[in-house]
């Protein structure tokens, strides 16, 4: 009898803890929902700054390197090439593709639920 008594007990937990999930899930949509759309308008943008930024970023690499070897201000030069590696795919696109993906992650998380 006791051990009947303690199948039931742990079937009504098991019951009480799908039924919170469930609940938390239908909590939690809206704001899923939210983040992924925009987790998607922001890989968007991303993108394509990322091409627009590596075009600048090769105009600016010319110019610093014109700079240096045309007119001979060196740290003139070295600025405009530190800017051009500043916007280019290894600089601030990157920082955003990392943080982009971490906030992917969160989502998924939430999701998985």
């Amino acid at each position: 009898m006791d051990r009947q008594i303690r199948l039931w007990y742990a079937c009504l937990i098991e019951m009480e803890v799908g039924l919170m999930r469930i609940l938390l899930k239908i909590l939690l949509f809206p704001i899923t929902l939210m983040v992924s759309i925009l987790l998607l308008v922001c890989e968007f943008i991303c993108v394509f700054s990322s091409m627009l930024l590596s075009i600048l970023a090769f105009i600016l690499f010319a110019i610093g390197l014109a700079t240096m070897l045309l007119l001979g201000e060196t740290n003139e030069g070295l600025r405009v090439l530190f800017i051009a590696y500043i916007i280019s795919p290894y600089g601030i696109p990157m920082l955003a593709a990392w943080f982009l993906g971490t906030i992917g992650g969160i989502n998924e998380r939430l999701k998985s639920i």
